[in-house]
Formats: C-alpha cells, structure tokens, sequence
C-alpha cells in the first residue's frame, strides 16, 4: 500500500481547513486503489467522525459511481488491536478513559478498536499511519504520542514516521509537526 496519498486524505477529514478533503481524495485515487481510499475514510470515523466519512464517500461515489461499495471483512486482527498499540501500557490507558468519562472505555474499545480498526483488511502499521496523520490535523499532541509509540510497535521505523511527517509539511501547523519530531525522537532514543 502506498500510505502516504491516504494519509494525507486522513488528514484533510480531520483538518479540512488545512488540506480540501476533496482534494486529498482526487489525489489519493490517483495513486492508490478504489479500495484503499474507501478503507482509509472508514478508518477515519474514530477520528474525524461519521460526518466526514458520509460527505468524503459520496464523493468517492460521485467520482465512481460504477463501482460497488466494498464488502466488510469478516475476519479480524490476530491480537486485539488495542493491545497491539498500547502494549504494557493498556491499562493505564483503559484507567484514563475510565477517570473521563464511565462509557468512553467500553466505546472506544468496542467501536473504534474492535468494529472499525479490528474489522479491516489494511494492516496494523497503515492502521496507525493514517490515525498519526488524522490526530497532526487535529492538533491532539497527547493521542498523538500514544500513536506514534504504537506506529513504532506495529513495525514503522523513525525513517517511515519522518517521511510521514514530511510529507504533511506543506499543510499541518508547523508547531505540531515539531511536537511531533520531538516526541518520535525522545520514542526511539528510548530503545
């Protein structure tokens, strides 16, 4: 999968005002599969939400109305996602979404853990590269650095992660792109 034109599209849902999302998707289709685009605005819905993935898969309907809407996988990760990209430190995770709010922990490990990210085809490292892309868009610097440690656990390297990075220069706040940098760096200093 060539991930960066998704990410970039992840970005746009989450930060329309920084990339037109319509935009992003033109590019992204053309330099990815039908079936990748679709499957990166699905997995945008735990971070951008529903309205963006309804407008953005019209537009990809508008754009291809012959083809059909892609089926579900049916099959799920081999480990629980979650535990993939929180590791050791899930359940001081699960404590903190807890201490928020007494649902936020079953929703977000039922719905976007285990329907959305559990139920794709695309593997654990284009999972998490496209939520650190959607989480610069929006500026949120503490799911940020859980992301980025759980890129690094499902197999991106630092060199991957700064690509990634560099290639939202053009479009993120400059300020989180830097945070960023500095939180991937202190991540892979630590090994």
């Amino acid at each position: 999968m060539e991930i960066l034109p998704c990410c970039q599209l992840s970005f746009a849902l989450a930060a329309p005002e920084r990339l037109d999302p319509r935009i992003a998707l033109e590019r992204a289709l053309g330099r990815c599969p039908l079936a990748e685009v679709e499957e990166t605005i699905l997995q945008s819905i735990p971070y951008s939400g529903f309205p963006a993935a309804v407008e953005s898969l019209g537009w990809l309907r508008e754009l291809h109305p012959e083809a059909d809407p892609f089926p579900r996988n049916e099959t799920s990760q081999p480990k629980s996602f979650f535990e993939q990209i929180y590791g050791d430190g899930q359940e001081k995770v699960r404590a903190s979404l807890r201490d928020r709010h007494g649902d936020l922990e079953r929703w977000i490990i039922e719905f976007a853990y285990g329907t959305v990210m559990e139920s794709s085809w695309l593997s654990p490292d284009a999972i998490e590269a496209l939520a650190v892309s959607s989480l610069i868009g929006q500026a949120r610097l503490r799911p940020l650095h859980s992301h980025l440690r759980g890129a690094l656990r499902t197999g991106h390297t630092r060199k991957s992660l700064t690509l990634l990075l560099d290639s939202l220069q053009k479009v993120a706040d400059p300020k989180v792109l830097r945070a960023a940098a500095k939180m991937l760096e202190r991540e892979c200093s630590s090994d």
